[in-house]
C-alpha cells in the first residue's frame, strides 16, 4: 500500500499572487477567474489546452505570474504525479510507475537522447522491430493481468478508472513536451498521435484520436477563423487506422510546438506565426516545451466522456506515439525535412490522467517556507494498493 498526502486547502498570509481568488483543482470554463473558457485547438477527437498560454491569460487579469500558484501551473514532478494514474514515464520506481487494480502499471519513456520515436503498443505493425532509434518496450506486467487487458497497449477497467476519478468526474490527460531547449527552435518540437478505444460486452466498441489528420505538420494557428480554433469534435470520426506517418506536408502526427507567439488581446490573445523560428518583435513567446516537471499540455475527449458514461464499455485501451514514425517517408533524414521537428531528442515526456479537481495548482510547500508565508493544510490520503 502506497500513501500519497495531497495538499487540499491552504491560506497565504502576505501575498496576492492568485489575487484572492480560490481554485480547487483545473478549471478549464474559467481561464481568466471572471467564466472566459480557455481556449483550444481541435485535433480530431481532442481538445488541447495549452497550459502555459492559459496561465497568461489568467496572469494577465490577475497578477502573480505563470509559476507556482497560477491556477493553470500544473507540477508534474514524481511528487506531484505519484497518486495520479501515470500511462507513460521515465521515471523510475514505485509508486509513479505502479497503477491501481485493475489497470496497466506506467510506460517506460526513453530517458536518453538516442531514440527518435515511441511507441507503447501495435508494435505488430512493425515487424522488422527492433529498428535504431525506436523505443518500443514491452506491455507493463504482459497482456491478460485482468479483464479486458491487451497486448501492446496501455489498458484499464473502466470500473478502476471510474473508481480513480470520482463519480461525476471525467478524464484529463496531460503530457510534457521534454525536448532540447538550445539550437534550432525546430529542436523543441515533437510529433504526437494517440488512439484511444473502448470495448465491451458482445463487441462493443469506440475508437477516438488525437490526430493531425493529414494535414501540414506545424500548420500556424494564425487567426480565431480557423476551424481548429475552438474547434468541433463532432467533425471528425475516426476509422480506427493507426496513423498516417507521411511527410511534413501531410501527416497524422501533431505538432506539440516549443514556442507560440501572441500578441495581447480580447478576449484571447491573438496568434502570430514565427519568423524563421522566432517570434517577431512586439510578440510575445508563450514556452510549450517546459520539461518533465511542469505538463505542458491538457487534452480532453469530449465524446470520449460522454461514451465512458454510457456504461456499454468495460475497458479503455490507449495507444500513444511521439517522434519520429519509421513510417515516415526520408525515416531519420532532416535533411529531407519529412522528420525536421519531430523527433523525440531530450530526457522523457509523460503522458498521465486525472479529473480536474485531483489537479492542485500551489506553490510547493518548502517554496512558501522559505517565503515566509503561512500555511494552513488539510490534507487526506490517496492510496495505491498493490
Amino acid at each position: 500500500m502506497k500513501l500519497r498526502t495531497i495538499i487540499t486547502g491552504l491560506a497565504l498570509a502576505g501575498t496576492t499572487a492568485v489575487s484572492g481568488t480560490a481554485f480547487a483543482g483545473l478549471d478549464l470554463s474559467n481561464c481568466n477567474g471572471t467564466g472566459l473558457a480557455c481556449p483550444y485547438v481541435t485535433y480530431g477527437d481532442g481538445n488541447s489546452y495549452s497550459l502555459n498560454l492559459n496561465a497568461y491569460i489568467y496572469d494577465a487579469a490577475n497578477g502573480g505570474g505563470t509559476g507556482p500558484g497560477n491556477p493553470f501551473y500544473v507540477n508534474s514532478s514524481p511528487g506531484a504525479i505519484q497518486g495520479l494514474v501515470v500511462n507513460a514515464t521515465g521515471s523510475n520506481g514505485q509508486p509513479v510507475t505502479t497503477n491501481f487494480p485493475g489497470m496497466d502499471n506506467a510506460y517506460p519513456t526513453p530517458n536518453e537522447t538516442q531514440s527518435t520515436v515511441f511507441f507503447t503498443m501495435n508494435k505488430s505493425q512493425y515487424p522488422t522491430l527492433p529498428i535504431p532509434g525506436v523505443s518500443a518496450p514491452d506491455d507493463p506486467g504482459g497482456a491478460a493481468q485482468f479483464t479486458g487487458d491487451l497486448a501492446d497497449s496501455w489498458d484499464t477497467t473502466v470500473a478502476a478508472l471510474d473508481a480513480f476519478l470520482g463519480a461525476g468526474n471525467t478524464p484529463i490527460f496531460f503530457f510534457n513536451n521534454n525536448q532540447v531547449n538550445s539550437g534550432a527552435t525546430t529542436n523543441e518540437d515533437l510529433a504526437v498521435w494517440a488512439q484511444i478505444t473502448l470495448t465491451g460486452p458482445n463487441g462493443a466498441f469506440a475508437v477516438f484520436d488525437f490526430t493531425n489528420d493529414g494535414n501540414v505538420y506545424g500548420q500556424p494557428l494564425v487567426s480565431p477563423l480557423d476551424p481548429r480554433f475552438n474547434g468541433d469534435v463532432t467533425a471528425y470520426t475516426s476509422t480506427g487506422a493507426g496513423p498516417n506517418a507521411g511527410t511534413n506536408a501531410s501527416t497524422d502526427y501533431v505538432f506539440a510546438g516549443g514556442r507560440l507567439c501572441i500578441v495581447p488581446g480580447t478576449p484571447y490573445p491573438a496568434l502570430v506565426d514565427t519568423v524563421n523560428g522566432v517570434c517577431p518583435a512586439g510578440t510575445t513567446t508563450i514556452q510549450n516545451n517546459l520539461g518533465a516537471n511542469q505538463a505542458a499540455y491538457a487534452v480532453v475527449f469530449p465524446e470520449l466522456n460522454v461514451a465512458l458514461a454510457s456504461g456499454l464499455y468495460t475497458s479503455m485501451h490507449v495507444d500513444l506515439r511521439f517522434g519520429c514514425d519509421p513510417n515516415t517517408v526520408g525515416f531519420n533524414q532532416d535533411s529531407t525535412g519529412n522528420c525536421l521537428g519531430r523527433s523525440a531528442n531530450n530526457g522523457y515526456e509523460q503522458l498521465f490522467i486525472a479529473a480536474a479537481s485531483q489537479v492542485i495548482n500551489v506553490p510547493e510547500p518548502a517554496t512558501l517556507a522559505l517565503l515566509g508565508l503561512g500555511l494552513v493544510i488539510v490534507g487526506f490520503a490517496r492510496r495505491k494498493v498493490h
